[in-house]
């Protein structure tokens, strides 16, 4: 009896809140204690440095609505006075500012081939606005879980193509393989591409789950996971147990199969070309003359 009592007021609680759920406002606003959106959501507002150039201190207000940060106020960042603090923006002070918050993220980082040559002043390399936002203004972070952000795991070698697919950009570093190329031509590449859903592509592999994340180590660097055939191995084996250094041995990575880079692939894939043409050209040409020979037939006929 007590627990009949019960559904008046669960029925009472469900007629109140469903509305609200399906009719209510889904508009989320952010964080705004101090109003300053009233100034830099004017997109004609700028400023002049010290060189002559003019700056645009313009903030996307939806950005910041639907970004990660939404719920945490301008001044977290930007002190309690940001009229009377003289901040440069660089690449290296907005990697500091993040770390502030994300400091065990931002000393991986301090550590990875990025952070080493952030810290060198080498503005060509990814830091933390590159990487989480897909405009790369920190005002539009968005949460890595989020299926459209540019570190969900479906789109983390398209964010990573964003320099690593720039021939000119990496003619400067000697890197001359195409990375976003050949991944996407792989195993692991197709295997994300085919993924009918967003929950079953977190499985495959992608750049992050060989180089790491924050910590991306050169791949000369011997601690790099893709550094020689036992850390390979080792990094294989963490999606394929007991794989070991012969299977490690007969990974391509990035480079094409050729006589001199694992001629057994190479030329297997010559072989298996050769016949899929040569089959498939004899299928038509039996086709062919199967369908002229019915046509004169039939025009005998």
């Amino acid at each position: 009896m007590k627990r009949v009592s019960l559904f008046p007021a669960i029925g009472l609680i469900l007629a109140i809140f469903i509305p609200i759920l399906l009719f209510g406002s889904t508009r989320v606003y952010s964080l705004d204690e101090n109003n300053c959106l009233s100034c830099h959501g004017n997109p004609g507002l700028t400023k002049t440095n010290g060189e002559g150039t003019k700056i645009s201190l313009y903030v996307n207000e939806e950005a910041v609505n639907s970004g990660a940060h939404r719920f945490i106020d301008c001044t977290t960042c930007h002190t309690s006075e940001p009229h009377e603090v003289i901040t440069p923006l660089t690449k290296l002070s907005l990697a500091e500012k993040c770390g502030s918050c994300h400091q065990y993220q931002y000393k991986l980082h301090l550590q990875s081939v990025h952070g080493q040559q952030l810290a060198r002043g080498n503005q060509d390399v990814a830091t933390c606005v590159d990487c989480h936002s897909p405009d790369y203004n920190p005002h539009s972070i968005v949460r890595v879980l989020q299926y459209d952000a540019p570190t969900y795991k479906k789109n983390i070698a398209r964010t990573c193509a964003n320099c690593h697919n720039n021939e000119e950009l990496m003619a400067n570093y000697a890197i001359v393989e195409k990375v976003y190329e050949s991944y996407t031509r792989s195993f692991h590449g197709k295997a994300m591409q085919l993924g009918t859903y967003e929950i079953s592509q977190l499985d495959k592999a992608t750049c992050t789950n060989c180089h790491g994340v924050h910590d991306i180590k050169s791949v000369s660097d011997p601690t790099s996971p893709v550094a020689g055939l036992e850390n390979l191995a080792k990094t294989c084996e963490q999606c394929h147990p007991g794989a070991g250094v012969e299977f490690a041995s007969g990974f391509l990575g990035h480079e094409e199969a050729s006589p001199q880079n694992i001629p057994a692939a190479h030329y297997t894939e010559i072989i298996f070309t050769t016949l899929l043409i040569s089959v498939v050209s004899f299928g038509a040409l039996v086709v062919f003359f199967a369908t002229v020979r019915f046509s004169v037939n039939r025009w005998r006929e």
